[in-house]
């Protein structure tokens, strides 16, 4: 009997209508070829090809820059951050060009991006030594704040544009899906060689491997690593995502008509899942401003640490990014992303109790205190971290490209830039705080901003603070932030309906867009 005139059962019918939502919801199209997935993943590794997480050491101990004055600079930059928060928001939503609206933006985010980091990390070279060591001298202290300036403004463009890029790179969730799980992965191997050289480098230097017969002292070995690494690493990374931005596509389609601002801004904030995603993201920015390095590096005093902890959890990591698209069809993005987000934090609160309680009998010091005691736990930590961290990054990733998807379903346009700036700037808010804070606390628990580079321990009340603050604080501020999640109301059912009538509407703009000549092109609206 041929199947035209087969007579199904209700079961069997209910399983082909299921079986063609599905493939609506979640098509394994690939639209993204082999070179730009290799140039994705080279774009993506590069953008965190820098040792950013070690600005605080060179601003402290090589630039010198007081602590009164970082508290006071942070106001200022605050505010310059909401100017220009708002003022890039504008720009990049009304940019339609050839090349797309996200793609100039990214290329500022490369060479010129580079040239200024570069000019930061070469500031010592600008200053006498007696001005360098001068906590308040005006004149270096004015030109770090223009550069930080400059650096904030070009690196509000390239966020912004890589954050709405990768939402329009494919129409389809399961290709978005698999390029993230292969850069995401590739990136934290890539991305960490950066730091790898500076660790390995800044201990060689600290236990007196490397040395200079021309220079004294562990300072000058540090300044000059730093200066030599931060450069590197920084142009490097521009030329990279430069190039990449000549192969790079966005496909799907923007409204012609250019939105209002205000429009934007009230779209973005009506919408509760984008809402709740927004405060969760807020309530998760809030902090101590120290982390593990912080501790590594300040209270153990083995910036490597962190790395030799870390290696049994190599074999954990690509479980969470080649798993990603089984869980994903089965499972919501947000109850991916919670469950995630408290495995991976959830740990700090017994390694804390385990540093802080417990004690060597052979000299009474805290566990927390030793590179021995802390190694064992610190490994097991980082498995678990590793585990999760595929997972973690995917779904945080995924939710906003999905709040994006989700104001196009609703409203009928694309609102990635004022989504962007809107989620950064209410994370900005508690993270200018904590800028604001972080010199504070250091002042309040007896801080040494000299004592690693010259070879001094931290006071113990510090040392406490230090620990504290790179572990349980951190943890319950994650835990906080996944409260507004409860409330992100795009379960699995909606997500699929959500993409199988966005696959079509789609589509059928495409068509348009094919049919149309030149002369006749009119604006296009992705809404019915």
């Amino acid at each position: 009997m041929s199947d035209e005139n087969r007579t199904y059962t209700p079961a069997e019918e209910l399983e082909q209508v299921n079986s063609r939502l599905r493939e609506l919801v979640d098509v394994d199209r690939r639209v993204i070829n082999k070179k730009q997935t290799l140039g994705y993943m080279l774009f993506d590794g590069s953008r965190d090809f820098n040792i950013d997480g070690h600005k605080d050491l060179f601003n402290d101990s090589i630039l010198k820059l007081s602590l009164s004055f970082q508290s006071t600079y942070n106001v200022v930059a605050g505010i310059w951050d909401i100017v220009d928060d708002f003022m890039v928001a504008g720009i990049v939503e009304k940019t339609r060009t050839r090349w797309g609206k996200f793609v100039p933006y990214i290329f500022l985010g490369g060479l010129p991006f580079a040239i200024v980091t570069t000019l930061y990390w070469l500031l010592p070279m600008l200053f006498s030594p007696e001005h360098i060591n001068n906590f308040t001298y005006l004149p270096k202290l004015l030109v770090y704040a223009g550069l930080d300036m400059l650096i904030e403004l070009l690196g509000n463009f390239k966020n912004v544009a890589v954050g709405g890029y990768i939402s329009t790179i494919t129409p389809y969730p399961s290709d978005r899906r698999r390029l993230l799980a292969i850069s995401s992965y590739f990136s934290i191997i890539y991305s960490r060689i950066p730091d790898l050289i500076i660790e390995f480098t800044l201990d060689f230097i600290k236990n007196g491997i490397v040395k200079s017969a021309a220079e004294k002292g562990t300072d000058a070995l540090i300044r000059r690593a730093l200066m030599v690494v931060g450069p590197a690493t920084a142009i490097l990374s521009g030329v990279i995502v430069s190039w990449y931005t000549t192969i790079a596509k966005e496909r799907v389609h923007q409204r012609i008509e250019k939105p209002k601002v205000l429009q934007s801004l009230k779209i973005v904030f009506s919408n509760k899942p984008v809402l709740m995603y927004m405060l969760s993201n807020a309530l998760g920015s809030f902090g101590t401003g120290l982390t593990t390095n912080d501790y590594y590096r300040q209270v153990l005093d083995m910036t490597t640490f962190e790395t030799i902890a870390g290696i049994p959890s190599f074999f954990f990591q690509p479980i969470g990014f080649s798993q990603y698209n089984k869980v994903a069809a089965k499972y919501s993005t947000k109850s991916l992303y919670m469950v995630s987000q408290v495995f991976a934090k959830t740990f700090y609160v017994p390694l804390w109790f385990y540093g802080r309680f417990l004690k060597t009998k052979k000299d009474g010091r805290f566990f927390f205190q030793g590179r021995i005691p802390m190694l064992p736990v610190t490994a097991v930590w980082e498995c678990i971290y590793a585990t999760f961290w595929g997972i973690k990054s995917i779904s945080g990733t995924e939710l906003s490209n999905e709040c994006n998807d989700y104001i196009e379903w609703k409203c009928g346009y694309r609102n990635e830039a004022t989504l962007s700036i809107a989620s950064t700037f209410i994370c900005k808010i508690p993270a200018r705080i904590n800028g604001i804070l972080q010199p504070k606390y250091k002042q309040w628990v007896g801080y040494d901003q000299t004592a690693y580079t010259e070879g001094r321990e931290q006071p113990l009340k510090a040392q406490k603070w230090i620990f504290a603050m790179a572990t349980i604080i951190p943890a319950f501020l994650v835990l906080s932030s996944m409260i507004p999640m409860f409330w992100y109301n795009v379960d699995k059912e909606t997500r699929d309906r959500m993409y199988r009538e966005l696959n079509e509407r789609r589509t059928r703009v495409a068509e348009n867009l094919t049919h149309m000549k030149e002369d006749e092109a009119q604006p296009v609206v992705l809404s019915e």
